[in-house]
Order: C-alpha cells, then sequence, then structure tokens
C-alpha cells in the first residue's frame, strides 16, 4: 500500500490526538477510513443550518418607484403594518424601508459617468438578508439569526443592546430604540396582529414573514 506525506501527517496527527497507537493507528490505514474519521459528525455539527433548496429573494421594480408617490406609500404601508416607531427626529429615527439616492445605494457601481437619470431616482433600501450575514456572527446571544430559506429574523426578547449587529452591518439597515418605541406608534394605525418591541433593542425588516 502506498502513502504520501499529507496522508501519513494525517493520520499520524489524528493517533496523537485520540491516544491511538499500534492496531488503533493502524486502523486507520483501512481504505476510506481517513477521510470518514476527519469528517465524522460534520452532518450534525452544532448550528449548521438546514438546507434547503427554495431561498427567499425580492426584487424592486425601479421603475415604479420613480412615480410620484410610490416610495412613500411603499414606506408607510411597511412601517404602519409592523408598528414601526415615528420619533420625528433623525437622532433616534427607526426604519425598516426607506429611500436614497443611486450613489448611496449602489456605492460600488456608481461613477462619474453615471447618467442624471438614474442618479436622480430613488431607490428603495432595507436589509438585505446577506447570504452570509456578518450581523449573525458577531451577536452573542444568537439573537439575530438566518433561517433556513434565508431569511435573517431577529428575537427580540434575546436582544441586549449591545449594537454589535448595527455596527458589522454594511448597509445600515438596523436601527436601536433610545426610547420606548410604543410612545411613537400611531394608535388609529396600529397592528394589533404585530408585536411591538421595547426600548433598548435593536429591529430591522424581517422580510415580510
Amino acid at each position: 500500500m502506498t502513502m504520501d506525506r499529507r496522508q501519513f501527517i494525517k493520520i499520524a496527527g489524528l493517533s496523537t490526538l485520540f491516544g491511538l497507537g499500534g492496531k488503533g493507528a493502524f486502523e486507520f490505514l483501512r481504505p476510506g477510513a481517513l477521510d470518514a474519521a476527519v469528517h465524522h459528525g460534520e452532518e450534525h455539527a452544532p448550528g449548521k443550518p438546514e438546507e434547503v433548496k427554495t431561498q427567499w429573494a425580492m426584487t424592486i421594480d425601479v421603475e415604479k418607484c420613480a412615480e410620484p408617490g410610490v416610495v412613500e406609500k411603499c414606506i408607510k404601508a411597511c412601517h404602519s403594518t409592523h408598528n414601526v416607531p415615528d420619533f420625528g427626529d433623525s437622532k433616534n429615527k427607526v426604519k425598516w424601508l426607506w429611500a436614497d439616492d443611486y450613489e448611496h445605494t449602489f456605492t460600488a457601481t456608481y461613477n462619474e459617468y453615471t447618467d442624471n437619470y438614474t442618479k436622480e431616482l430613488p431607490f428603495l433600501c432595507l436589509c438585505n438578508h446577506c447570504e452570509h450575514p456578518p450581523c449573525v456572527r458577531v451577536c452573542p446571544t444568537k439573537a439575530t439569526f438566518k433561517r433556513p430559506d434565508g431569511v435573517v429574523a431577529m428575537d427580540y426578547h434575546r436582544c441586549i443592546g449591545c449594537r454589535f449587529c448595527m455596527a458589522a452591518c454594511p448597509y445600515g439597515s438596523r436601527s436601536f430604540n433610545w426610547l420606548d418605541p410604543r410612545e411613537a406608534l400611531n394608535e388609529k394605525e396600529f397592528n394589533m396582529e404585530f408585536p411591538t418591541r421595547m426600548r433598548g433593542v435593536v429591529e430591522k425588516c424581517n422580510f415580510c414573514v
């Protein structure tokens, strides 16, 4: 039986790790035994999301956003449905859906040759529900997590308000409740079917799930 240097190092390392010697180490020389030992348990690794074929995605018709009042209606519909508070000032602003120009929305593609029509278009912005969300990696309590279907969700009861996720998000799609959000809700538009948040927690777009 032939064995290259890399295989020998793997066997030696595994033998040392598991305290094997003699016959125990020799068992790794059986065909396929080495790979089985290295990858054993990967399918049951903690925290590994269940794989699903369907991943949610959202597309926005930017041409319709150019029509008068459309952007404002979209934002109002989103915020009233999800009981997003309106404190009336930029310092305490909470946003799930908002509008910005092309330069600040697509920073990687904006350049001096971008036509004026595109520059002046309003673009709706929201949480991008990233494939590899940095907010999930930095959350110490797992209050923000990625579902198997691709949606980045939040458990507000687990949020401790550290705002690590806000610092990690490259799109500025997360907001912090410096004040009690319940005091800034419109009673006439209050949605009884959607839970409110509390002071001291982060919130964001939930992809309407």
